[in-house]
């Protein structure tokens, strides 16, 4: 049998992890969800057309929220294992770079549809959050390979 040992801090890493991540997806989806009838791009397609982009602005806006949404599903559950892990360890990092995560997806999204920067380049404003998955990712490894080995 093995036990797990929670550290008294770890709630806060669960509420980033579980609560504020999937907050923010459900954000991401209202988004997208908005623009699309703006947007004119009719269900079962993902994305506007070139052409559709040319003759509507809208369309492109679309465009760049289902892809500023594809892309925080891409890497928002990795971080949530991330957070959870590492937090067991290292509860206040974990939740202070999953905030810091948060912080910078946000700036993602708002900089990806609403810059008003052609082919979503605003995107770049939110671009840390890179970094933040490179520290918990980093957490989560180093902080649990010291124990495998005994260092």
């Amino acid at each position: 049998m093995v036990a797990i040992i929670v550290p008294e801090n770890y709630g806060l890493a669960v509420v980033v992890a579980l609560g504020a991540i999937p907050l923010l997806s459900f954000i991401h989806g209202t988004v997208a969800s908005s623009l699309r009838k703006k947007a004119n791009v009719p269900y079962p397609f993902c994305y506007a057309t070139i052409e559709q982009c040319k003759s509507n602005p809208k369309a492109e806006q679309y465009n760049c929220a289902q892809r500023a949404h594809s892309n925080f599903l891409e890497n928002a559950t990795q971080t949530m294992l991330f957070i959870l892990i590492a937090g067991l360890k290292y509860p206040n990092a974990a939740t202070i770079i999953g905030g810091a995560w948060l912080i910078s997806r946000v700036a993602f999204l708002y900089g990806y549809v609403y810059s008003g920067k052609l082919q979503g380049r605003g995107r770049h404003l939110g671009s840390t959050f890179w970094l933040c998955q490179g520290a918990l990712w980093a957490l989560t490894v180093f902080g649990f390979a010291r124990d495998l080995i005994n260092i």
